[in-house]
């Protein structure tokens, strides 16, 4: 391979041995609905196949299904039969999406998005050199493909993110190439634009190439073979190229099937069981999350660099400047109300607070050391730093990325829930004791401007009084402050997770995630404090 990419040709890049992707007695079905009935399709080697159908016929789970992001044996839909690489062979293929929202990562630069995909290629490829350019880097490839490398994800135009997410895709050596859409929402001249580049990837890299599509119009002119999903037929049927002129007659879309059904009305669900149903499948997805929690946090991290660039990430977002900000707010807000208001409002002030007084600022510090601010900071980071985290969770749920993870071969609990535990029980106790030091600020500046005469060295002395322990870093107690601390962290970071990850099919979705981690944390953190101060106490 040359040091700089040139302008590709076939004496630059090896052909790649490949061989087509064979569908033998495939059959899908959606609740009660056959997709699909024992389907024998062929999608030849280094050709592109163009999928098309009506809406509703099943293009979307078709596409999922050869992705590898649909289990057999899923709660709505369940699949069999073989995906292979020929009729004699089993073994399903490396397959790469380019999926309809690109499903990049914005947190990670243009040239970090390829290098996610090389170094998680299957190391069988990584070790084989003359099967194709795997000695380019990040930057090679996307110079390749005209993408550019200061700019931001975010910054990129639509074409730009096509480009990167066919970088990426490439970048992972798959043998089949899979396009989700890849013309919608466009006018038709960035649609023919999008249509070349399907085209030019092809002819460049000579992967066996699908488009799952309903623009036939646009993608039709780049086919080698057209398969038309037919939802009366239950059938992937082959179109000639003579009779693609009649592919407008026969796209029916699909309505819904229940509608020609004699099943009868549908029993509409009384209030009641509106309001408890989600709410025991949510406490049941959270007690079976619970459970399950010591093995997912064993998983077994591809490489050990991305899981600290993605532990970094969440420890920036669960416990960064503006979570010191908030926390050491609200530390001084109830230093100065739980020290102010106590020697303000004392009963009977004149003749018992001279004798109270000493005794007064012990309680005070040990309430807030024990009790009030490891209450108030957890909550609060349940609150705000749960939600934050559950919403990029749903984010990469719902921009694809979780998926795109999977196509690259990485569970999302290596690179997501590990982060996020150690985010939360790293950074929970940090932003306790930030909110703990400015109560014990406050407290003494509160103290001493009501009571100049006896000075910080009097607040100093009582204080402390019952936190005194051996080390002056390590006040009595503070295993028990700890283990709220840990516990409340690690319950938070699970339901945070869990919560986003669940499927996501509108922008409500992420919303009502969000909404459900903060009241799950709330309920989870009092509860923890609950337990803990009956043992404690």
């Amino acid at each position: 391979m040359p040091a700089e990419p040139e302008p590709t040709t076939d004496t630059t890049l090896e052909r790649m041995p490949v061989s087509p992707l064979c569908l033998q007695d495939l059959c899908v079905v959606a609740g009660d609905r056959c997709l699909l009935e024992d389907v024998d399709a062929r999608f030849p080697e280094a050709k592109i196949t163009v999928v098309v159908g009506g809406s509703g016929a099943g293009k979307s789970v078709l596409l999922r299904i050869l992705a590898g992001l649909l289990p057999r044996h899923g709660e709505s839909i369940r699949w069999s039969g073989t995906i292979g690489r020929s009729e004699t062979e089993s073994e399903g293929p490396r397959v790469g999406i380019v999926f309809q929202q690109f499903a990049l990562f914005d947190e990670l630069s243009a040239t970090a998005n390829v290098q996610f995909a090389i170094d998680h290629r299957p190391k069988r490829i990584a070790t084989n050199p003359k099967s194709e350019p795997v000695s380019w880097n990040a930057r090679q490839w996307l110079e390749h493909l005209g993408v550019p490398l200061k700019t931001s994800v975010a910054d990129l135009s639509g074409g730009q993110k096509q480009r990167l997410a066919i970088a990426r895709t490439l970048a992972a050596s798959p043998d089949v190439l899979l396009y989700d859409e890849p013309t919608s929402g466009l006018d038709s001249a960035s649609g023919r634009l999008v249509a070349d580049l399907i085209r030019e990837t092809q002819s460049t890299y000579h992967r066996t190439s699908i488009v799952v599509t309903h623009d036939y119009e646009t993608l039709l002119p780049i086919a080698d073979k057209v398969l038309l999903l037919d939802p009366q037929q239950k059938d992937l049927i082959e179109i000639g190229r003579d009779q693609w002129g009649e592919i407008p007659d026969r796209m029916v879309p699909v309505s819904s099937l229940e509608d020609d059904t004699s099943a009868g009305p549908r029993k509409r669900k009384s209030i009641l069981g509106r309001i408890l149903n989600p709410l025991l499948e949510t406490t049941g997805g959270a007690v079976s999350a619970a459970f399950w929690l010591p093995l997912d946090l064993l998983p077994i991290v591809p490489r050990v660099r991305w899981a600290i660039r993605f532990t970094l990430h969440y420890l920036r977002l669960v416990a960064g400047p503006s979570a010191w900000i908030y926390l050491i707010i609200a530390g001084l807000i109830v230093g100065f109300t739980s020290t102010y208001f106590t020697f303000r409002f004392l009963p009977f002030r004149l003749y018992t607070q001279p004798l109270l007084i000493d005794e007064l600022l012990a309680s005070i510090g040990f309430a807030l050391y024990r009790v009030l601010v490891p209450i108030l900071a957890t909550i609060l980071v349940a609150a705000r730093c749960g939600a934050a985290v559950s919403a990029d969770v749903g984010v990469k749920q719902y921009g694809g990325q979780v998926d795109a993870m999977r196509t690259l071969g990485v569970a999302p609990r290596a690179y997501l829930l590990l982060p996020i535990v150690i985010a939360f029980v790293i950074g929970t106790p940090i932003l306790e004791s930030l909110a703990f030091y400015s109560a014990r600020f406050i407290s003494m500046v509160a103290f001493t401007s009501s009571y100049p005469d006896v000075g910080p060295y009097f607040w100093e002395q009582h204080f402390g009084r019952n936190l005194a322990g051996e080390s002056p870093w390590l006040h009595i107690g503070w295993k028990w402050v700890l283990l709220k601390n840990v516990v409340c962290g690690l319950g938070t970071a699970t339901i945070a997770y869990y919560q986003g990850l669940a499927p996501k099919r509108s922008a409500s979705d992420v919303s009502r995630s969000i909404t459900s981690t903060v009241l799950w944390t709330t309920l989870f953190v009092l509860t923890v404090h609950f337990a803990v101060a009956l043992m404690e106490f």
